[in-house]
């Protein structure tokens, strides 16, 4: 059961990746650099709106699997993590029901309400990172050392890419600068390690 669970997560998660790269080739006037991810749902192109929620569904179908093959996994102990994994998925879930504001719109409170929602994600996704590389560790009882140098890899570029968000929120001439770029290479890392662990869960 679980290693189902893990075989259709991953799955998901690679569609989610799939998506968001398609979503770069047909942007409907989104700007990679000076627009958020999230403007993808608050383009003026119809398309486009579909995409992004498809590919946010996508993500959120895989974490709530990849959750509930932690919560299925035998002897237990690993109930913190698995629910956080269905929290995350379940906020991924809602997003494209409260879309942001579009470039800009003025500021409304589904914005806001959609900016708290990003924020949850954010960190619920990099805090998930670290223990899911080593609940694949203990599972599979001595990994490729490759595949544990990408988790550690993808962590850092995490982490890297979490800070650079914060401070072109907080640097405001950064914000069309370097904002954009940042989230696309935080959105990549916390979405190929959640791939890789439910894979290694569902060949474990």
């Amino acid at each position: 059961m679980p290693a189902a669970l893990a075989l259709v997560a991953a799955l998901l998660l690679a569609l989610r990746l799939i998506l968001f790269l398609a979503l770069h080739v047909r942007p409907g006037g989104i700007d990679p650099v000076r627009h958020t991810v999230s403007d993808y749902a608050a383009s003026t192109v119809p398309a486009t709106r579909r995409l992004a929620a498809v590919a946010s569904w996508s993500a959120a179908g895989g974490w709530l699997l990849l959750g509930a093959t932690v919560l299925t996994l035998p002897g237990g102990g690993h109930t913190g993590l698995g629910t956080w994994l269905l929290v995350l998925g379940a906020v991924l879930a809602l997003m494209p029901a409260v879309p942001t504001d579009g470039p800009g719109e003025p500021t409304t409170a589904r914005g806001r309400l959609h900016l708290l929602l990003a924020i949850a994600w954010f960190t619920i996704a990099y805090s998930t990172m670290g223990p899911s590389a080593r609940l694949l560790a203990e599972v599979t009882g001595s990994p490729a050392p490759a595949v544990l140098h990408v988790l550690a890899v993808l962590h850092t570029v995490g982490a890297v890419a979490l800070l650079c968000l914060v401070v072109s929120l907080v640097v405001t001439p950064l914000r069309t600068r370097s904002f954009g770029l940042s989230e696309r290479m935080f959105i990549l890392a916390v979405t190929l390690a959640p791939l890789i662990v439910a894979t290694g869960l569902a060949l474990a």
